[in-house]
């Protein structure tokens, strides 16, 4: 998805569906935590592989989510997904639409983001 068309998405998404409806929040949650694990730990490979410092690319994900700013995180990962041409997936796009739905998959993807990082440290320093 390009940056253009997630932009027309999220703006498609809110003009259909303009006022927050309930949530289950432990589904919202296995959802949330599905759709990052389908595609965080490929983003942070990929963000490695392009040279990109993923240990400053960590420190910020942690800024965001630490000081709540969950949909700077959330855009901050398209952007670099976009970076690394890294393609996010429809669910992604569809749950960062939701306003109710972004801290949930803010929570989902600093969890995998940061159990990744300490595994692949690990594994690079077995290695060497």
């Amino acid at each position: 998805m390009t940056t253009d068309e997630y932009i027309q998405f999220i703006l498609d998404e809110k003009r259909e569906n303009p006022l927050p409806h309930p949530i289950d929040e432990p589904s919202a949650y296995e959802a949330a935590q599905l759709v990052s694990g389908g595609f965080t730990y490929l983003l942070y490979e990929s963000s490695w592989v392009n040279g990109y410092d993923t240990d400053a690319i960590t420190q910020h994900l942690e800024s965001l989510y630490d000081s709540e700013n969950h949909f700077g995180l959330i855009y901050f990962l398209f952007i670099l997904a976009n970076a690394v041409d890294f393609i996010v997936p429809a669910q992604f796009s569809a749950i960062s639409a939701n306003g109710a739905l972004v801290p949930i998959l803010s929570a989902a993807i600093i969890e995998d983001w940061l159990e990744y990082d300490v595994t692949s440290e690990a594994t690079e320093y077995k290695n060497q």
